[in-house]
């Protein structure tokens, strides 16, 4: 059975550096995460978490203004066919 994709597709690999302690805290936070049976226990997810709350909180910017920001996502369902002028 496969596993079930947590990540969008869209998601690209970024390469952060931890030290031992920071790299830690992220097993703690997910080990917890684990133990309250939630379902945002990855790294990716709890880094992630952990942005939008620092963008939220510290800097007072709403994750909605961020979203904004990007451009529309593209209709699946678009055909690939066009129409030609006559």
């Amino acid at each position: 059975m496969a596993r079930k994709r947590r990540v969008p597709k869209s998601a690209r690999k970024v390469m952060i550096l931890l030290t031992p302690a920071q790299e830690l805290a992220l097993q703690v936070i997910a080990a917890r995460r684990r133990s309250r049976s939630e379902e945002r226990d990855s790294p990716s997810e709890i880094v992630a978490d952990a942005l939008w709350k620092l963008l939220i909180d510290t800097e007072g910017v709403p994750q909605t203004q961020i979203e904004a920001l990007l451009p529309p996502e593209p209709d699946e369902h678009q055909s690939n066919l066009r129409e030609f002028p006559k």
